[in-house]
Order: C-alpha cells, then structure tokens, then sequence
C-alpha cells in the first residue's frame, strides 16, 4: 500500500511541478483521500494533506516573488475579510491550549483551520483566469457525480454502508465515502449550485461553438439531489432549497414565482397536521429532532460555565460528558460535536472563533451586494453566496465545517469571490 501512495505521490509532484493547475485539479478531484491515512516517521497523516503540502512547498518555489505582491493588493483590497480570517485562526490557536489532549487539538488545528487557509491563499495567488475558476469547479463536480453515483448504488445494494445505518432500525441510509449518512449532503448540497453556473457557462461555449462538455454537470444535477435524498439528510435537502430558492430571488424573472411558491409552502406546513411525519421533522419533533435538541441544550448548559473559551479543540466529547443527558429516557450516545454550525465554532474555538467567523460570512456577503450595488458583480457571485447559504441553512441542524473536505471547500468561496473580483476589473 505505502509503495503506490509513494508512486502517487511522486507522479503528483512531477505533474504539480510542470502544470501547478493540473495539480490543483487532482487535489480538488480526490477531496475524500483524506480518508486514506497512513503515518511519515511519528507524524500521523492523510492522502489529501500531504499533496496540500507538496502544493504548499511548489507554490512558494514557483510563485515566491508574485505571492508578496497578490497578497499585498488582496490584502489593502479586502483589510475587513483578513482581519477576520486572522482572528479566526489566532481563536483556534488559543484553543489547542485549552484542550483536553494538546497533540488531538493540534492535529485538528493542522487539519481544519490552518491548511484549508493556505489553500485559500495559494488559489488567490495562482489563479487569475475564468477559464482557471472554471478549472476550480470541474473537479468539485467530478468529484461530487462518483459521490453521487456511489451512493445511488448503495441505496439499492447497501454495499459499503456500516450496519448502523442500514439493518439498524430499519434506516436503510446511505454513507458514500464517509461512514455517516449526513457527510453526503454535507459535501453534495453546497457543490450544487457551482455547478449550475459551470452547466451555464459550458452550454454558452457550446452555442459559440467552442470546446466544452456539460455532460458531467447534468450527471451531476440530477444524481446529486438523490443521493442526499437517499442518504435521508433532511438538513442537506432544507438547505439546498433554500440556497436554490435565494438564487432564484436573487434572479428578476423567478424572483415572484418563487416568493409565492414560498409562501404556499408555510401555509401548507402550517395547515398540515401535527401528526405528519414530514413536519414533525422539520418541528424538530421526531427523535432525531429532539436528540438536536437535547444536544443544543447540553452545548448550551457547558458554554454557560465556559463563555469565552468554549471547550478547546477536539473536546466537546470529553467536556459535555457532566451535561449529558437522557432524550426521553433512551440514552443517547456522546457525538463529537453538538449538531449546529455556531455552537460547534463556540464549542471548539471559543467566543472569538464564534465572532470572527460571523464577520467573515457577513464581509462576504458585504462584498457581494456593494459588487452587486456598483453593477461589478461576476455572475459566479450569485451561486457562490448560493453555497453560503446552504452552508448556513444546513448548519442550523449540523456541522458542516468540522471535516477535511468540508473546510477546503468553506475556504473555496471567499477565494472564488475574490477571483471573480478580480477578474472582473
């Protein structure tokens, strides 16, 4: 096994040394190799990490003298994103020192936060070019379709998924790659709607008649939704229609059908009644719904008694043990993290983490509106905040940041939005 991951890896290097967006490509095709670990000496590692660390080391060999001068404009352009990106890893370093087990805090600190920020800073060095954003997307659409056709497989042959959430209870849920059912709408809902734009723009290079292919966007448009909805990922499927749904708002001549297709939608859930399953679910009244709750309610009662330093990284499981409680008399088993985006960033980086987040999310979506205010807006800036939103929606009842794939791809959108300024003066 070490032997073809050292041929892998060599290969990549090669390829990252004579086409560096090649190898930025394959880096974004194989997001899930985070799965793949192995060790170097003492150091514990995975696939994916260690090509960010090849990227990292051929980035400042070839790029050296253009990455002072980018991140100095990107830097005087956009002061307000930066300072909150510096106060976000500077509230995750100060919680390895909080945390229960310094090494775990360290290698999440490593995993989440500090690598997908440098993978952020080397795409806002290196890529300059639609045609390379584009180059951005295509692999993320790659890459969510052999997600998406994996898990359309399970769902009728329960290959690869854990007895957990397949006999058990009867759930027949699928897992993809990940071991867990709610990691496909994790990773599958935001993708959807960069690849609306990419079937966008490659149906307009195909009416100009030049080269493109929108085949894998479709693939991945029609298995995508499915696969969540096989993975019974209810948070996925709300937030996808809410990220589609503000896209449509956002676009004149949906913006009406849709408001009165929203409102329909709440009448009906408000007149529907109490015992249908569907709103007992989105009530948060089933079991699954009162387990969040119950969970929200132990992050809660901790971070009452820890306000500012949250519990450290990678010490929620430890530290929520005394505020664990019973749902309904069944004992509930300890998760990792409480199931809500801001409670986990509270949790695990403290208030500062928490703040400095917000005022990420709302420079970006600041710096959409003054483009769309000023008539400079990139049309991938529409379906980039539309991911945001997904993002947010689905972390309302989940956690989609605190995973490899999940944090390269939440550092993705500032650097797209970025790019798509860029390429627009």
């Amino acid at each position: 096994m070490m032997w073809l991951i050292a041929l892998y890896l060599f290969l990549f290097t090669v390829i990252l040394w004579h086409r560096f967006h090649y190898g930025i490509f394959l880096f974004l095709l194989l997001l899930p190799t985070y799965l793949i670990r192995f060790s170097i000496g003492p150091l514990p590692t995975t696939l994916l990490e260690t090509m960010l660390w090849i990227i990292l080391i051929i980035w400042i060999f070839k790029y050296n003298k253009k990455i002072v001068l980018s991140l100095k404009s990107y830097i005087l352009s956009h002061k307000n994103l930066f300072i909150a990106a510096t106060l976000f890893l500077l509230a995750a370093t100060i919680s390895i020192f909080t945390a229960i087990d310094l090494k775990s805090a360290a290698g999440e600190w490593k995993a989440f936060y500090i690598e997908p920020f440098l993978f952020f800073l080397i795409l806002i060095t290196t890529v300059k070019k639609e045609k390379i954003v584009s180059h951005i997307l295509t692999p993320l659409i790659l890459c969510g379709l052999v997600t998406s056709i994996l898990s359309i497989y399970q769902h009728f042959t329960g290959w690869m998924v854990p007895w957990d959430f397949w006999e058990n209870r009867d759930t027949f849920r699928i897992t993809g790659w990940y071991g867990y059912p709610n990691a496909v709408g994790l990773f599958l809902a935001p993708v959807v709607p960069l690849a609306l734009y990419s079937l966008i723009e490659n149906i307009k290079k195909i009416r100009q008649k030049k080269k493109a292919c929108a085949l894998p966007h479709v693939l991945f448009l029609l298995t995508a939704p499915l696969a969540i909805f096989f993975a019974k990922s209810t948070g996925g499927l709300i937030g996808m229609a809410a990220g589609i749904g503000i896209l449509l708002l956002l676009y004149k001549k949906t913006r009406w059908p849709i408001l009165v297709l929203g409102i329909i939608s709440f009448i009906l859930l408000l007149i529907t009644p109490n015992t249908n399953s569907i709103k007992q679910e989105l009530l948060m009244q089933d079991r699954s719904g009162q387990i969040r709750v119950a969970m929200w309610g132990e992050a809660t009662a901790l971070l009452s008694d820890r306000p500012i330093l949250g519990a450290g990284l990678r010490s929620y499981a430890q530290r929520i043990a005394p505020y664990h409680t019973t749902v309904n008399g069944e004992g509930i088993e300890i998760f990792h993290l409480p199931h809500n985006l801001f409670l986990a960033l509270w949790v695990n980086t403290g208030i500062l983490g928490l703040f400095s987040f917000l005022w990420m999310i709302i420079v970006m979506i600041r710096i959409f509106l003054f483009s769309l205010y000023k008539k400079s807006s990139s049309k991938l800036n529409y379906f980039i905040i539309s991911s945001l939103i997904i993002i947010l929606v689905t972390g309302l009842v989940d956690s989609p940041y605190f995973k490899n794939d999940l944090s390269i791809f939440f550092w993705l959108l500032p650097a797209l939005l970025l790019l798509s300024l860029e390429n627009k003066k």
